[in-house]
């Protein structure tokens, strides 16, 4: 049975030295304002909460938090003096490219590192992050974190110019043989009043679809974990068992405990608040109930974004997995509408984690065996146990 996440971020600031079109903090970063968000007494201050609040994993984001001087000390701070198990990181990689660097933060003590990588190539990623050589930086700096034993995950915001490009950034990250490879659909949730930026990046979701499952297709065999994020079941038609959206980010132990981050970020009484809202839209509420309560609350902050963010549509309605979606940013249905959206037939789902093999992959807490990639075949693949095919297909 899936568990209930444990990890929530710590968001130092929005500083950065790159500038990707499709950051959710673009504003602040080309403006510069709200760089130093958190001292390093009030991220210390957060990491002793969360402590306290159950958690075990904790992920340094930003803005691009190595430009902090005191990253080292914060990582060090999380796991030898509070104990919290696993520490990981979001970087875009710039300066981990620096051997030195990336094993200062492994002696500090990170253990895993979410590297983001936009393009197969260097023009494509380069062009992005607006970084010349970005593309190099992190190609060096993924080697340096698997030569120091740290497991390597990868972040892909899915986008108008690398769309085309999905199975090439694919077979790439294979051969680079990271853990974990994740698309990630645009959605412009905080950068929606830039809507040049928003229109430039932004990609009808039928022809990344397409791409997406070109990718699959192609790699499949070879594939180490993968999820979808951001995109409604019904474009993937086949392989919904790779989608992770909101309702399912609750059981997936790398992705955040979104009650937890939210009550660390904003305090107790505007997450009380916002989870009693919530908890009154969870359609799969009997299950999630069964988890135990710190469940039911990051399910009721998920489905308080979904209520905020989203537009549920006619064909949502009308699709089996109405009830476990996260259905159509409200700005994208304003771009695209939804006439491209098919909804699939059968019994309504009511399991938000019905066919998540993240649980086969680790339990929060603690991380996965590195795989031995000489061995991997088709029928080792977690998606491939009977047990989901039979899920998925009702054989």
């Amino acid at each position: 049975m899936p568990s209930h996440t444990k990890k929530v971020e710590i968001n130092l600031g929005y500083a950065c030295n790159a500038k990707c079109p499709f950051c959710y903090y673009y504003d602040s970063v080309v403006t510069k304002t709200n760089e130093n968000m958190l001292t390093t007494d009030e991220a210390m201050q957060q990491l002793r909460l969360a402590r306290k609040l159950g958690i075990t994993e904790i992920e340094f984001t930003g803005g691009e938090a190595t430009l902090r001087s005191d990253l080292p000390e914060l990582i060090a701070y999380a796991k030898k003096e509070l104990g919290f198990s696993i520490v990981c990181l979001i970087t875009n990689g710039i300066r981990l490219s620096k051997r030195d660097y990336a094993a200062s933060l492994v002696a500090a003590g990170i253990d895993d590192i979410l590297f983001s990588i936009h393009g197969h190539d260097a023009h494509t990623h380069d062009d992005l992050t607006k970084v010349p050589k970005s593309f190099q930086h992190i190609m060096q700096a993924m080697d340096h974190a698997s030569e120091l034993g740290v497991r390597v995950r990868t972040n892909t915001v899915v986008c108008k110019s690398n769309y085309q490009y999905l199975t090439e950034i694919m077979r790439l990250l294979i051969d680079k043989q990271v853990d974990n490879i994740n698309f990630v659909m645009f959605n412009p949730v905080l950068q929606a009043k830039n809507i040049d930026i928003v229109q430039e990046v932004y990609v009808n979701y039928a022809d990344a679809g397409r791409e997406i499952m070109r990718a699959i297709q192609s790699c499949e065999a070879e594939l180490p974990h993968f999820n979808v994020r951001y995109m409604p079941f019904c474009f993937l038609p086949g392989y919904e068992r790779y989608v992770t959206n909101m309702d399912q980010m609750t059981f997936d132990p790398d992705e955040w405990d979104n009650y937890a981050s939210f009550r660390i970020r904003k305090g107790r009484l505007i997450s009380w608040l916002c989870a009693a809202m919530g908890v009154l839209k969870i359609p799969y509420l009997p299950f999630v109930v069964r988890h135990g309560w710190k469940a039911t609350c990051t399910a009721a902050i998920s489905r308080f974004y979904v209520v905020k963010d989203r537009v549920k549509t006619k064909q949502c309605k009308q699709c089996a997995y109405e009830n476990v979606c996260d259905y159509l940013y409200r700005h994208y249905y304003a771009i695209y509408g939804a006439t491209d959206m098919i909804p699939v037939a059968g019994n309504k789902v009511n399991d938000p984690a019905w066919i998540m093999n993240a649980a086969k992959i680790r339990q929060p807490g603690v991380l996965p065996k590195k795989p031995d990639r000489s061995a991997r075949t088709q029928s080792s693949l977690p998606w491939k146990d009977p047990e989901i095919t039979r899920q998925i297909t009702g054989e």
